[in-house]
Parts: C-alpha cells; structure tokens; sequence
C-alpha cells in the first residue's frame, strides 16, 4: 500500500462512524490483497496477504454475537482467514481474486448500510479537512487545507513513585 493510500485510509478512519469503519476495513483488506496479486515480491505478496489477514481480524473482533447474522459472518470471516493462509504458501492469485470477490460483495451490503447511519463520527477532536478546487491565472488547481493544531486534547504524563524513583 503506498504511503497516499494509507494517509487516505487515516483520514477516512478519522472521520468515520461505526458502520463507515466497516466499510474502511473491506476497503483495506481488498487493497492489501489486490496488492499481493500485484506484487513480483514473495515477501511482499506474503506480506500483503498477512495484512488482509489482520483486518479480517478485526471485522471478528467488532461482530455483536448476540445477532444471528454476527454468527454467519464469523463463519465467512474463518473461511476466508483459512482460504488466505492456504493461498499464502501456494500464492495462488485464483484463490485471493475469490476471497477479494467475497469481500468486495460484503461491502457492497455494509455500504448502503452506512448510506443510512446518520451518527457522529466514532473519534472526536481529529483534524478538520477542508478540500476544493481553486481558481487562478493558470487553471483550475485541487487544494487541500488542513489545520495544524499539535494538542488534540490528549496529553502524555509519567507519574513517579516513591518505588520508581529508588530504582
């Protein structure tokens, strides 16, 4: 994944509520895998392919299995953990492009799902954005502002004892 892909994923995650962060995590593991069929690297393709793993992960942690759909994706995120890892040894793109066209059908379903959630974005105190096209001289250019405020509210403190500071 490059480095203006993850900043993207960054800022989506940012500004994302629940269902959206969903959405985001498809989006990535879809990127990481399509990387992996893409890739000339055998530790890169592995790579790439662990990392999809990693999301899958957590789309597992983040099911409520107290619904009877939770149960069913459970079952579907395992498969595709164990189909991952088989294609990972062999590194047969046949058997990623199969798991990239599961999820890519997922989000299909998890996207007009978060369409419909009008809720506050999961984080508070993020950075605001501000993009648009400005008007000059020479065209028509894409510009993104964003506001470079250091403290967002979380600050970093050590706390000495009297055991700590004896050793």
């Amino acid at each position: 994944m490059t480095k203006e892909t993850i900043k993207t994923f960054q800022y989506r995650i940012t500004q994302a509520t629940a269902s959206q962060l969903v959405v985001i995590l498809y989006d990535m593991a879809i990127e990481y895998l399509n990387d992996a069929c893409e890739s000339d690297s055998t530790e890169h393709a592995h790579n790439n392919i662990y990392m999809a793993q990693k999301v899958i992960d957590q789309l597992i942690c983040g099911l409520d299995m107290q619904y009877e759909i939770s149960a069913n994706l459970f079952v579907i995120y395992n498969h595709m953990k164990r189909s991952l890892i088989s294609a990972s040894v062999s590194l047969d793109n046949n058997e990623i492009n199969r798991i990239t066209g599961l999820l890519k059908k997922l989000r299909a379903s998890f996207y007009e799902v978060s369409k419909q959630d009008d809720s506050e974005p999961l984080m508070k105190n993020t950075q605001a954005v501000y993009s648009g096209l400005t008007y000059s001289k020479g065209g028509i250019s894409n510009e993104t502002q964003t506001d470079n405020i250091e403290n967002r509210g979380f600050r970093v403190c050590l706390l000495y004892t009297s055991d700590a500071a004896d050793d």
